[in-house]
């Protein structure tokens, strides 16, 4: 009997997750969480949770996902940082024991050292019965139990299993296939590559079917054995001789040790074949991601912010409609190809979900796959055996199964249901938990805490009472399909005795057995069918990916040409958006959480794009996918994709050509339309020349920055240096923690914007090429680095190529060889910087109206913006050494028993445990119960009547399964008390905790607590804990029953089952290991994968596609490395713990044979057909321990938030007077702050008195302090020493949420959280419609003659919706929504953080408007980053290293020359620009 397969049969496997994941967004954790055993995901059909993959966590922030930093240090061992998993860690040192304590001999012997390289897979040149038993595992299971197993350990794959051998046959078989014109090209495309190993776990699994029926009939003739002796003895008859009892028990063991075998290779073939196939799809994946052109897209990326933005309007288009409204597509996309033809198009998080969700449908799958065919076979030959056994009484019993598993099945179905709705409250909680935790900060500046805490709690209690519902529901059905078996063995002897037969022991307990064997193959049947029936449609989509259009590049090569760049009246044009929103596609497929974050970041990216394109936000520059322009409101629908029209001109071989036009012109259509990027319709390209390209926004790889800049070329130190020093990144490298070797984060999280631009600037120079397109590469830097790298970079080290800069920046114009200027698509003139200013009255316009302003301009904001970047980087940088720390602790043993008490607590009181216990005595007592009644029955011990027999026998059958509702049901309704009692502490904590504890914890670690954990405790642990205590309760009771007959058992049984603590507790040790490598490794895929998605653009125009498919496949082998030998550990258990369990049968078979004479034949029976059933639950016993455990490890790290986080100070101590502050005085004295103990002072003695209504400018250089004075005065830092008093009222003696309260702050970046513009406004509804209108009308959000109730679509009013992020607005409105927010307030002390660093310049001038007039009579500090807005303050306070070096008002500073005055001249900001006071 299969393993997993006698397991699950208790629990009808809720086949879920194959239809979907209880979770699609945050990927596995690293430790073994994820079940730490893969059949038990088929089985449960991986109910427990998202598809394995795709870590939420920076794996640059070298974090586990494991246990939590717990107090008693001496039970921890840090884990590395996995920059470099193999040198960095740095475990518990073993401390030397005397031996008499060391009495393990397994631990003698010293400790194996690390190996220095890693070496292949023993598998490969392992011998057959090495390969039978698994015995090639052995050596790594021994190192993995004498220390903890590194990466280097972990062997290497096959090398017949790589992914490059695997893919390449792939591709050739799938092309063959495609080019005949078969139907279904890629499923017999795998076939072929995998057939070998696929057919060798068939027939396996054919043969083991075979035996796990055939050896319980062969109890017949062991009970006919017994029973002749037994009653030859009463008679005084010759007894049959003892051989052949012996030679049956020594067949049934046989039998039963094969049919093992038989199936451990089973899955192990399968599920081998499922990672291979898994591993091959995601690399052929990734090579038509790199390849697809963008047709085929549909325009998936094109205008993603409007194809974002217009979610809403766009489901409700109907597809067919939108096909007719697409003709362009139409025609492209043949649909007999089974090309997605109704506009859905590949957008990149479609195809994050091809690789995230359905290679691993694919993979899951596989795994049981050949159940399909062998289990009906099984069914069948067992009906046969039945009829010989017990005639055609058996029909009853098995019409009963017959019907009882498709009612069941389709129970089980409408389970799907309900889970899906549960998934999408999930998914609100977790959003929203992302949300609020992104912005918590900013939570708590405004002391929204309790507001965001009760939607949390509104939205989690829906949750759980629908996983309650959904969970009953589940019990139900598997308390029936636990009994199946039970009532059809029932019926069939019931009609067996009412047909007028004898209960011959021989024929019911061979029958008993028989009706248990049907378990399995009935259970695992529908489920494996769903499984099959996702796999097949997620084959289909890869394929219909696989055979979608490919990019030709649109330029012709040609190397000898004259010029590097010939254009021919050619025009281009950009896609069609995705009409469809890919969400809605009907076929199951669900996004994976992992898409969702995937795309998260991929909204992210578009937000900092966005904010590099805020200059330049051209429609061409957003077909690129490069930013979200302000109208991206509209429909998609009536879009023309952005077209160039007739564009004609040839560059030389060493000219630089700029490229300048107004927004929307053209400018990143021109430099898309040379990488490659745009389909050309008409005329030629002919590019003479290699290219680097270099887009507006910088695509940072999750690497080193040299491997950055390097970008796959050999490594020139000269040319390096040389590099460095153009792009001026020398400074910034010597910032970094380890110069040029640091790694950067994902999307660059770790540098600055500026930062990002110049090593995107780097890279391209570093390559080399002669051609180099730039997209306004100079936007994101301040002035004199940009004439730095002007200067050095593109009229020095690239001064002999040619050059075409698309640029903002006048200043470079007449220092280029030509000038294209361009507008709406066309090319309006096209000459060098003179003629054009003697020819062109337009041109002339241009420079003189923009030259002084933008000169100014430019310099003065951008000069203290990168030094606000800068310091960002530099807070971060310094963050980053001690973040990289802080990396997450991982327990080293168990779970402490104190979390286990706490979690029965937290489900209302320790009584609950008993009471669970009870009803699982009771069920297992009735289990018992009924079979030993049914051998009473068939010796006639009482001799009752048939009627009483049969009577009793059923009831106790009914009552066994309704104490077994019973007992799950409590065991799930207070779990799901428990962990919603745990989570709700835990993220309350969480909120309350002070930013340095989010300051130094990766976001990741955080949400993965509150979604992953949370869904681990909600779907995973109580069912653990049902299948774990249901085994050991069966196991420990057939024990005692055989105990109780054949005394001599025991004494087998203590050496068998010390040797079944040392295996599990030996694989154990390696197992958890090797899981948590694997899921390590597993996100380095998923971020190679999406980072790579993310930059096709970049990496072909550079033409790396094959390095980047090579780098791939690399992190594929790695994955698998770790992937296939957890398969294999397992299978090393599973055998060895089957030989336990076969070994029990053979003395059981032996003590019935030499006990013949006095135990009646009918406990033999009954004896013999329970040892067989339990020989598959052993093992299971030992994984569902291991998996409470997993369940358990996710329990305590939620404990550890809700009890062991520091927490700040409390929300409310004493009574604030409602009006307070009613001037706004602020008294600053003597305030010294730090950000953490051991950190140097960032605030020095800061002393300084602002008057009530007093406006005050705050400026300063990078890490001057000038942020620092916000966070002392909402108390987000608590002071080192000194205080700041406002209103007569020491900040430091009031709750937090009365000081956060009563003041208003404009942040930075301005945060908006998903839901309506109200919500955003005022979240806890303190205030009228009239009011929130009116701050809206304030902050020039809307025109004076706006109706409050005028819903016309792109208006904007109060119920209108915010996406995530508030993306679905312009950065220029989401700040003036932060200004109306502040406006709602009312309060008399406004805070603002310059917030006008990354606008334009009408937007700030609406700001500034506002500020002046809404906020007149308040007490304002504005912490400035152009001076221009603060020029007119009544005072300016200039900041340096944390004192306040000049404080007076502007014109006093500015006459004193001093820091102030630098500053004004560096801006450019001369005596005309002081109004007011300058006569003093």
């Amino acid at each position: 009997m299969t393993d997993f397969a006698r397991d699950k049969a208790p629990a009808l496997p809720e086949p879920q997750a194959a239809a979907q994941s209880t979770n699609h967004e945050e990927p596995i954790d690293a430790d073994n969480i994820e079940s730490d055993f893969i059949e038990k995901d088929f089985i449960e059909g991986s109910q427990n949770g998202s598809f394995p993959g795709g870590d939420n966590r920076d794996p640059e922030k070298g974090e586990r996902g494991d246990g939590e930093k717990r107090p008693d240090v001496n039970r921890l061992a840090s884990h590395a940082t996995n920059t470099s998993v193999g040198t960095q860690v740095t475990e518990s040192p073993v401390e030397k024991k005397p031996w008499y304590k060391n009495v393990n001999p397994l631990r003698w012997g010293a400790v194996p050292p690390v190996p220095e390289t890693r070496s292949p897979s023993r598998e490969h040149t392992a011998g057959f019965f090495s390969l039978i038993y698994f015995q090639w595992m052995a050596p790594l299971m021994a190192v993995g139990y004498k220390r903890p197993l590194e990466q280097n350990d972990i062997w290497t794959v096959n090398p017949n299993r790589t992914a490059k051998l695997m893919t390449d046959k792939l591709q050739a078989s799938f092309k063959k296939r495609k080019d005949r014109g078969d139907k279904y090209p890629l499923i017999w495309a795998l076939h072929e590559t995998f057939k070998f190993e696929f057919w060798i776990g068939g027939t396996c699994q054919f043969f083991a079917n075979i035996l796990q029926v055939v050896s319980p009939y062969t109890l017949r003739y062991l009970i006919q054995f017994a029973t002749d002796a037994y009653v030859a003895q009463r008679s005084g008859q010759p007894a049959p001789h003892i051989g052949r009892g012996i030679g049956l028990v020594i067949g049934i063991t046989f039998m039963q040790m094969l049919q093992s075998l038989g199936t451990n290779h089973f899955i192990y073939r399968g599920m081998m074949v499922g990672g291979e196939a898994r591993a091959v799809l995601i690399s052929v994946i990734f090579e038509k991601a790199m390849s697809i052109s963008g047709r085929a897209k549909a325009g998936g990326r094109a205008i993603e912010g409007a194809a974002e933005a217009s979610k809403e309007e766009e489901t409700k288009i109907d597809p067919k409609k939108a096909k007719k409204s697409k003709k362009g597509v139409k025609n492209v996309l043949n649909p007999a190809k089974g090309v997605a033809g109704d506009g859905t198009g590949w957008a990149n998080g479609r195809v994050v979900n091809l690789m995230s969700v359905d290679t691993y449908r694919v993979d899951q799958a596989s795994g049981l796959f050949h159940m399909v065919w062998t289990a009906p076979i099984a069914c069948i030959i067992t009906l046969i055996l039945l009829i010989v056994n017990l005639t055609y009484s058996a029909l009853a019993g098995f019409a009963l199964l017959v019907i009882g598993l498709p009612l069941l099945t389709k129970a089980v179905k409408s389970l799907f249901a309900r889970r899906k709705v549960i998934n999408k409250i999930t998914d609100q909680r977790v959003s929203l938990t992302q949300e609020i935790l992104q912005a918590v900060r900013f939570v708590k500046y405004f002391g929204w805490e309790s507001a965001f805490l009760q939607r949390l709690g509104q939205i989690r209690d829906r949750e759980v009472s629908a996983i309650q519902v959904l969970l009953t529901i589940r019990n139900a059905i598997n308390a029936v399909s636990m009994s199946l078996p039970i009532f059809a063995s029932m019926l069939a002897f019931v009609t067996y005795s009412l047909t007028n037969h004898d209960l011959n022991p021989a024929h019911v307990f061979s029958s008993l057995a028989l009706f248990n064997s049907l378990r399995i193959p009935l259970n695992l049947l529908p489920l494996v069918i769903g499984q099959v029936t996702d796999a097949w449609s997620s084959v289909y989509r890869i394929q219909e990916y696989l055979l979608s259009e490919e990019q030709e590049d649109e330029a012709k090569p040609d190397e000898n040409a004259k010029n590097a760049v010939e254009m021919d009246h050619a025009d281009f044009t950009w896609e069609r958006t995705a009409t469809q929103d890919p969400d809605s596609i009907p076929v199951g497929a669900k996004q994976s959480k992992e898409a969702i974050k995937i795309e998260k970041a991929r909204k992210k990216t578009l937000k900092d794009e966005e904010k590099a394109a805020e200059k330049s936000a051209s429609p061409d520059a957003i077909s690129s996918g490069n930013s979200t322009p302000d109208d991206a409101t509209t429909l998609t629908e009536d879009r023309e994709p952005f077209k160039l029209q007739n564009i004609n001109f040839s560059i030389g071989r060493n000219e630089l050509v700029a490229v300048i036009g107004g927004v929307g012109s053209g400018k990143s259509s021109l430099l898309a339309a040379l990488a490659g990027d745009m389909r050309r319709t008409k005329g030629d390209l002919t590019i003479g020349a290699s290219r680097a390209f270099c887009p507006q926004y910088a695509w940072i790889q999750n690497t080193t920055v040299r491997e950055n800049i390097l970008f796959g070329k050999e490594m020139d130190k000269e040319w390096y240096n040389n590099v460095i020093d153009a792009c001026a990144l020398q400074a910034d490298l010597n910032m970094l923690p380890q110069g040029d070797a640091t790694e950067i984060g994902e999307r660059g999280i770790t540098v600055s914007g500026g930062q990002k631009q110049r090593l995107n600037i780097a890279r391209a120079i570093y390559f080399d090429a002669d051609l180099i397109l730039m997209d306004d590469p100079l936007s994101a830097v301040d002035a004199h680095v940009g004439r730095h790298i002007f200067d050095n970079a593109i009229l020095g080290l690239l001064k002999n190529k040619s050059r075409i800069l698309a640029t903002h920046q006048l200043w470079v114009l007449n220092r280029c060889d030509r000038i294209i200027w361009m507008d709406e698509g066309h090319i309006q003139a096209i000459d060098t910087f003179d003629n054009l200013m003697e020819n062109h009255p337009g041109f002339r316009l241009l420079m003189e109206t923009t030259a002084v302003e933008e000169k100014q301009e430019e310099e003065e904001h951008v000069n203290d913006d990168e030094i606000e970047d800068e310091k960002k980087s530099q807070k971060k940088k310094r963050k980053r050494g001690v973040a990289l720390m802080q990396a997450e602790e991982r327990a080293v043993k168990s779970v402490p028993w104190s979390v286990y008490v706490d979690y029965i607590r937290a489900s209302g009181s320790i009584l609950n445990a008993p009471i669970v216990l009870l009803f699982l005595l009771l069920s297992q007592a009735a289990n018992i119960g009924t079979s030993l009644w049914l051998s009473w029955w068939t010796s006639d011990k009482f001799g009752y009547s048939k009627g009483l027999y049969i009577g009793v026998y059923g009831a106790l059958g009914a009552s066994q399964a309704l104490a077994l509702f019973a007992f799950s049901l409590a065991l799930t309704l207070y779990g799901t008390f428990s962990s919603k009692t745990m989570l709700n502490r835990a993220i309350t904590r969480a909120l309350r905790a002070p930013m340095s504890f989010f300051d130094t914890t990766p976001l990741g670690r955080i949400t993965n607590r509150f979604s992953r954990d949370v869904d681990v405790m909600d779907n995973n642990l109580t069912d653990a804990m049902r299948m774990y205590f249901l085994t050991l309760a069966m196991i420990l009771s057939v024990f005692g029953l055989i105990i109780a007959y054949f005394h001599y058992f025991a004494i087998a049984l203590g050496p068998l089952f010390l040797l079944f603590l040392f295996s599990a507790g030996y694989y154990r040790a390696s197992a958890r290991e090797m899981k948590r490598f694997e899921s390590v490794l597993r996100s380095h895929v998923f971020a190679k994968f999406s980072e790579g998605l993310s930059g096709t653009a970049c990496i072909r125009a550079y033409g790396l596609k094959d390095r980047f498919v090579v780098n791939i496949r690399d992190a594929i082998d790695e994955m698998n490395s770790a992937y296939f030998l957890t398969f294999a550990n397992q299978r090393w258990l599973s055998t060895r713990l089957d030989i336990i369990g076969n070994l029990l049968v053979f003395v059981t078979g032996i003590l019935v044979v030499t006990s013949r004479f006095n135990v009646d034949p009918s406990i033999a029976g009954l004896v013999l057909s329970y040892i067989l059933s339990i020989v598959q639950m052993i093992q299971f016993t030992v994984r569902q321990l291991a998996e409470v455990e997993n369940g358990m490890n996710a329990t305590e790290r939620l404990h550890y938030y809700g009890t062991q986080l520091e927490e700040e100070a409390p929300l409310t101590t004493i009574e604030v007077r409602k009006s307070w502050p009613e001037s706004g005085e602020i008294i600053f004295d003597n305030v010294q702050m730090r950000y953490r103990a051991n950190l140097p002072l960032v605030l020095s003695g800061l002393t300084m008195h602002v008057k009530g209504g007093e406006r005050i400018g705050i400026v300063g250089r990078t890490g001057a302090g000038k942020s620092s004075i916000m966070s002392t005065l909402f108390r987000l830092v608590e002071l080192s020493a000194g205080s700041i008093t406002i209103d007569g009222l020491d900040i430091s003696t009031i709750g937090l949420q009365d000081l956060r309260s009563r003041l208003a702050i404009i942040p930075q970046d301005p945060t908006l959280f998903k839901g309506t513009i109200r919500t955003n406004l005022d979240p806890f509804n303190e205030h009228t419609d009239l009011e929130l209108w009116s701050a809206l009308r304030q902050s020039d959000l809307i025109s004076d003659t706006a109706a409050l109730d005028d819903k016309t679509p792109g208006r904007i009013h109060l119920d209108g919706i915010v996406e995530d992020e508030g993306l679905n607005f312009s950065l220029g409105q989401r700040q003036l929504m932060a200004l109306a927010r502040a406006l709602v307030r009312g309060s008399q002390i406004i805070v603002c953080d310059e917030a006008t660093s990354s606008v334009d310049m009408e937007t700030d001038e609406k700001i500034q408007r506002t500020i002046a007039t809404g906020f007149k009579g308040k007490t304002l500090l504005c912490i400035a980053h152009r001076l221009k807005t603060i020029v007119n303050y009544d005072r300016i306070c200039v900041m340096d290293k944390g004192l306040i070096a000049e404080l007076d008002t502007p014109w006093r500073l500015y006459e004193q020359g001093g820091i102030f005055r630098g500053m004004c001249d560096r801006g450019g900001i001369r005596r005309e620009d002081f109004v007011g006071p300058k006569e003093e």
